[in-house]
């Protein structure tokens, strides 16, 4: 379970460890549990007066009902320069900690993925993502959040109304969070122009989706599409032969050619390569078939690799340019972006 924004305005942000709709089913199911448990406890006085077996049912259910109502809370106020953290039960708060502005020397985000092992020979399993906000402080605190972009929005705020340095780890590496300090040992990384990146037009560059570059990219895509073009085409063929009549076969031919047409486009547009191009001052990230985002220059930090997710990173949020390609192309596409961007 991991903290999420739940409530921000220009003076506070909330953070809170309310999970997802699978947290929500989990906490009910525990909740359900802890209550019938501790109903029977009580039944079980009423029946029989056997007060000590009464209360080991009681206690029994209490240990399944209480993380059910367990809620942790952050919260960044500006007006008062300083970080709250609450612990509460039942709407009550039995934990607080405090940090003020000047006891915050740093704060490092972080990222991590697991089930890679499992993902590996199991294909129906998801590889999970995970991300982390480490404030170096007395006292210390590690902050689990719910993904990257919650991450970003909190550091950003931080950054903007506190005194204190942001830091980026990259491969188990500390970096500075500015456009100089995201370069690998501040040295400019060459551009491989190969088939993960490429250098295409004048200052604009492709950027394969995924580890392997264009061919390995387009390969399963184009596999998909040749499937769904010969499925219709056999399932025409074969309503033809039968003199199959309930629909008419133009009518057949034109959902053929719709569905393959559709199934192309989406496996397409989530196939494509993201390219990169500077045009007068603003940054443009196209990562689809059609649309395209524009970002001014001076508001991009930089792009780093996190949890092997590729990330261009600005004040505006974040956008993933790729997934599990080497650490080493990310420096390169930062090292590009830097002539462009503010240090």
């Amino acid at each position: 379970m991991g903290y999420k924004i739940c409530k921000q305005t220009d003076e506070r942000i909330v953070l809170q460890t309310t999970g997802g709709i699978v947290d929500f089913i989990f906490g009910a199911v525990m909740a359900a549990i802890g209550a019938v448990i501790m109903s029977l406890g009580w039944f079980n006085y009423q029946d029989t007066g056997e007060i000590i077996m009464s209360l080991v049912f009681l206690l029994l259910g209490s240990c399944f009902l209480i993380p059910a109502l367990r809620r942790n809370r952050v919260i960044v106020d500006v007006t008062n320069k300083q970080f709250v953290k609450t612990k509460s039960w039942f709407g009550i708060t039995t934990n607080k900690e405090i940090i003020t502005n000047n006891g915050l020397s740093l704060l490092e985000m972080s990222g991590a993925t697991s089930g890679e092992v499992n993902a590996l020979f199991d294909n129906q399993k998801q590889v999970s993502h995970h991300y982390r906000l480490k404030f170096y402080s007395y006292p210390e605190w590690n902050l689990s959040m719910r993904g990257f972009s919650t991450m970003l929005d909190v550091a950003l705020f931080i950054e903007r109304h506190f005194d204190t340095d942001l830091a980026m780890v990259v491969q188990h590496k500390r970096h500075k969070f500015s456009a100089i300090g995201l370069l690998k040992n501040h040295q400019i990384t060459p551009l491989p122009n190969d088939s993960t990146v490429k250098e295409v037009g004048f200052q604009e560059i492709r950027v394969a989706s995924t580890r392997g570059g264009m061919v390995r990219q387009w390969a399963v895509p184009i596999s998909l599409i040749l499937w769904a073009i010969m499925t219709s085409g056999f399932l025409l063929y074969l309503s033809m032969l039968e003199g199959f009549t309930s629909i008419p076969f133009a009518i057949q031919q034109i959902i053929a050619f719709i569905f393959v047409s559709g199934l192309s486009y989406l496996i397409m547009n989530n196939c494509v390569s993201t390219r990169l191009k500077i045009d007068h001052g603003n940054l443009i990230v196209k990562t689809s078939l059609f649309g395209a985002r524009k970002y001014p220059l001076s508001e991009v930090i930089g792009v780093v690799n996190v949890a092997k997710i590729t990330y261009l990173v600005t004040r505006q949020g974040s956008e993933q340019l790729a997934y599990k390609i080497p650490t080493k192309y990310s420096y390169a596409i930062h090292s590009w972006l830097m002539p462009y961007l503010k240090r």
